[in-house]
């Protein structure tokens, strides 16, 4: 099992590269695909860890202007740490959420906010869990 680091010691170990403008029709959908990369010698629990005290990975999109209609994590990879086997991702990955335009949707822009869960772990320890938020532009045409 990981131990928690001091909060002094915690940095971010996952980042997101920039996100781009989603651009949708009134009523119609689009993929946003977010690209995630996890440092070197690090790896974050997976959305399905297998272990139910570990966090997982969770990428939550607040009520906005869009609905969401399904996120899709990649499949994880199996490592084992000390005796045990976990779930995990490592490296860059992405996450894929398909989104849902109102057929009241007006030519414009607007702003969709979520938020990405993680918690960070070498072989050796994990980092106390951290929140990464995401701003997604979005284009109505």
């Amino acid at each position: 099992m990981c131990l928690p680091l001091s909060l002094a010691a915690q940095q971010n170990k996952l980042t997101v590269e920039p996100v781009k403008e989603l651009t949708i029709k009134p009523g119609g959908t689009a993929v946003e695909t977010l690209r995630v990369v996890v440092e070197p010698s690090f790896h974050v629990n997976s959305d399905k860890p297998k272990d139910e005290f570990v966090i997982p990975l969770k990428l939550t999109w607040i009520r906005g202007p869009l609905e969401t209609e399904y996120t899709h994590y990649p499949a994880a990879e199996e490592i084992k740490v000390g005796d045990q086997m976990l779930t995990v991702f490592t490296g860059a990955f992405n996450i894929e959420t398909e989104f849902k335009a109102p057929e009241s949707s007006t030519p414009g822009t607007s702003m969709m906010t979520g938020k990405l869960r993680y918690q960070a772990c070498n072989n050796q320890m994990c980092f106390r869990p951290a929140t990464l938020e995401i701003r997604l532009p979005v284009l109505f045409q």
